[in-house]
């Protein structure tokens, strides 16, 4: 049951880090990264409740991938604190190049809002 809890805690807490840092990209103008609110407006095409359909996917999926952490850890192994953190790093890594790859051609190309079409690929590399 602990192993149940931290996973989850850990899940929420790396998901909100995600959605700080996105919205710290926003606000420094580098890039235009509302994923959020693409995501909430994906397959609904309105803004209405785009926010909290958003947020509630957003942080579904980062509970679900932080047990799928948990299970690839347990396969893994390691040893030490420094080699789970050595493959949780890298672990996310690849995660996080796969969703941000994916989730940029599901908007760029799919998206029913044309304002969440022109994204690019500038936001895979943040």
């Amino acid at each position: 049951m602990k192993y149940i809890l931290i996973t989850l805690l850990a899940g929420i807490v790396a998901t909100t880090v995600r959605v700080l840092f996105l919205e710290i990209l926003g606000k420094i103008r580098q890039v235009h990264v509302d994923m959020i609110e693409a995501i909430g407006t994906l397959y609904h095409g309105s803004y209405y409740h785009a926010l909290l359909r958003g947020f509630t996917a957003h942080y579904v999926f980062g509970i679900v991938s932080a047990f799928v952490y948990l299970l690839l850890l347990g396969v893994f192994q390691p040893l030490t604190i420094y080699s789970s953190a050595l493959y949780g790093a890298l672990i996310g890594f690849f995660h996080g190049c796969v969703v941000s790859f994916t989730l940029t051609v599901i908007v760029d190309e799919d998206h029913p809002l044309p304002q969440f079409r022109k994204y690019g690929y500038e936001v895979v590399i943040y």
